[in-house]
């Protein structure tokens, strides 16, 4: 088998060894009867027979196997057309233990090899072929354990090269195999949103502050320069990468139209909008309708759902949103009052009166279903305590509300200690670091080696003048 790690067009720094026949060793035949034991097995192989793991112990290898195949059952999952007959799903899992028999079929192994050698990349990548099949190779470096999103990002990788070589002959390929970040970090945060893990504040905050990003910049951005971003910027491409691919899986036909494109991604050397209108013929309509499937994508990401509870510090602003009364002042104008203020609205009219709690009461109804939990009975209490403002019922709502303002402030504040022992435990437990002050080391680096643009203010020219003569006498 001849293997080349340049043909996958990845910052690998030394091909992977090729694999060499091994001979059976002699089984050893002791007098009296006794025959030595054969060699344990080196190697995992995945349920469905993809993945084949060698290296490391025998309980990492089982459970890189596992792993990777998860993700490949993940994606399979992902992709696959909406309208799927329940039977052959539960047929799927009925398989479990049926290599190849319900996963869809691959044509190109995967040969997966752990090492703990601390001056390898994190991740390299090899295609090896003879004349008749490919044979793909990772090798992961796992000296501090399984970092199962780098295993993640792996699998994905890979499965999206063997898809681009199912219909390819060996020796036919001139130009490198290429897989863009942006694929890759999309099709994750589709599977997130699907299981439903996925972050949506992220997403809210690229949408108000800006991704940063370019869809020309998305497509084209290497894996070198997206291994050298930093935190915020990783997780503005990771959002920005999502919201296009799912707006692409969204298309009529997308998931079909979606498995047809991944098949020619990684071998396609163009314009990755050529191959994308190619595929998803929807978007031939203008030259901006991907921008704006990808824009109403990422809009509707950064709707909160229904069911989507709310911490503490957010309940509490809602809360205070919510406890408002709506009335209007001598002058005809609106004004809003809070809880405290309920005597002036107890003033009013009964009509009137109703009409300035309502909106409160709305508001904590629609606050119900998305509080703290803890919070629940709070908010009914401020309900009772409504439904009496507004029938008459006035004693003892200073003394409950009062109660209530106390109890309100316990929770945060143990809220508060909660927080503060969490990040304790977290920080004294830490078995890796997370990486975001290798951040901000990097970005005060690249600020120090930047050029800058020069100034001709007065004040500028003052300061330097002094600075000149300061040195000057520093040197006498």
């Amino acid at each position: 088998m001849v293997s080349s790690a340049a043909v996958l067009g990845l910052s690998a720094q030394e091909t992977p060894p090729q694999a060499l026949p091994v001979e059976e060793p002699a089984i050893e035949v002791i007098p009296g009867g006794n025959v030595a034991p054969p060699p344990a097995e080196s190697k995992a192989l995945s349920r469905s027979g993809m993945f084949r793991v060698s290296g490391g112990e025998q309980a990492q290898r089982s459970s890189v196997a596992l792993l990777l195949e998860q993700s490949k059952d993940d994606l399979e999952t992902l992709l696959r057309d909406r309208d799927v007959d329940v039977e052959k799903q539960a047929a799927k899992k009925a398989a479990f233990f049926d290599p190849g028999g319900a996963a869809e079929a691959f044509k190109v192994p995967v040969n997966v090899e752990i090492t703990a050698n601390p001056d390898r990349p994190p991740v390299e990548y090899s295609v090896g072929y003879t004349e008749d099949s490919f044979a793909l190779g990772i090798r992961i470096r796992m000296d501090r354990g399984i970092d199962h999103e780098l295993l993640d990002r792996a699998a994905l990788t890979v499965l999206l090269y063997e898809r681009s070589l199912r219909n390819a002959k060996p020796g036919e390929m001139k130009d490198p195999l290429v897989i863009r970040p942006w694929l890759v970090e999309g099709l994750t945060e589709a599977a997130k949103w699907r299981e439903g893990t996925a972050d949506r504040r992220i997403y809210e905050g690229v949408f108000r502050r800006g991704g940063g990003f370019t869809m020309d910049e998305l497509f084209e951005l290497p894996e070198r320069s997206f291994d050298r971003l930093d935190g915020a910027s990783r997780l503005a491409f990771r959002a920005l990468s999502g919201a296009l691919v799912m707006a692409l899986l969204e298309q009529p036909q997308g998931r079909g139209a979606f498995r047809a494109f991944a098949g020619e991604a990684a071998r396609f050397s163009g314009e990755m909008p050529v191959l994308l209108r190619k595929h998803f013929p929807d978007l031939n309509l203008s030259e901006r309708s991907l921008a704006k499937w990808w824009a109403l994508t990422l809009a509707k990401l950064i709707q909160p759902q229904l069911s989507e509870v709310l911490p503490i510090r957010e309940t509490e602003q809602a809360l205070e949103e919510a406890l408002q009364f709506h009335s209007r002042d001598g002058g005809g104008n609106a004004v809003k009052r809070g809880i405290g203020e309920w005597q002036t609205v107890a003033d009013l009219e009964p009509d009137e009166r109703q009409e300035a709690v309502r909106p409160a009461e709305d508001g904590l109804v629609r606050l119900s279903y998305r509080c703290f939990p803890s919070y629940r009975p709070l908010v009914k209490d401020y309900q009772q305590i409504l439904r009496d403002l507004a029938g008459g019922a006035w004693d003892g709502i200073d003394e409950r509300l009062a109660e209530l303002v106390e109890q309100r402030e316990t929770m945060v504040a143990r809220a508060v200690m909660a927080r503060d022992y969490m990040d304790y435990f977290e920080i004294s437990r830490a078995r890796s670091l997370s990486g975001e002050f290798e951040d901000y080391l990097k970005l005060k680096k690249e600020l120090e080696q930047r050029p800058r643009p020069p100034r001709r203010d007065r004040v500028t020219d003052y300061l330097d003048t002094m600075q000149k003569a300061y040195e000057s006498r520093g040197k006498r």
